[in-house]
């Protein structure tokens, strides 16, 4: 089955990581969302991460439901672990926000993107970066002072 795409505005379910039990009805924010889309979402005061679980139910009054806040720059879930983690939910009889929270712990999920420091060659690569270090060893050697500092004695 592919994953559906909501527009701006459509009834979406959202299962977040709060000990609530059931997935929880927002409306989809602009530039629309899909299913599996990792999202943020007011409940109550706060505000919580959660994932575009599929279609909402939309049994409540159109003009209570909340709109999503946005949705997260990380690859959505795949259809193949939400499906896993309902099945493994229902083995060991765990809440599926549960198994929600323990698939995303992923640190800095909910943090805006960051920038990246990328390092490049300026230029082509010396053969030698220095030669100062050469010179101290050379005359090291030369005087002796490299054997004398590795005896034992």
């Amino acid at each position: 089955m592919p994953d559906r795409v909501y527009a701006e505005g459509e009834v979406v379910g959202v299962l977040t990581t709060q000990p609530l039990g059931r997935v929880l009805d927002y409306r989809a924010p602009e530039g629309g969302c899909g299913d599996g889309d990792f999202v943020e979402v007011p409940l109550g005061p706060r505000r919580v991460l959660g994932v575009v679980w599929g279609p909402g139910e939309g049994g409540f009054d159109p003009a209570r439901i909340r709109s999503v806040i946005r949705v997260l720059d990380a690859a959505p879930m795949r259809a193949e672990l939400r499906s896993f983690l309902i099945r493994a939910a229902e083995y060991t009889l765990t809440p599926l926000p549960a198994m929600l929270r323990l698939a995303t712990r992923a640190p800095g999920l909910g943090d805006p993107p960051s920038t990246r420091r990328v390092y490049r060659l300026a230029g082509p690569v010396p053969n030698q970066l220095t030669e100062a270090p050469f010179f101290a060893w050379s005359r090291r050697c030369a005087t002796g002072e490299a054997r004398r500092s590795r005896s034992p004695n």
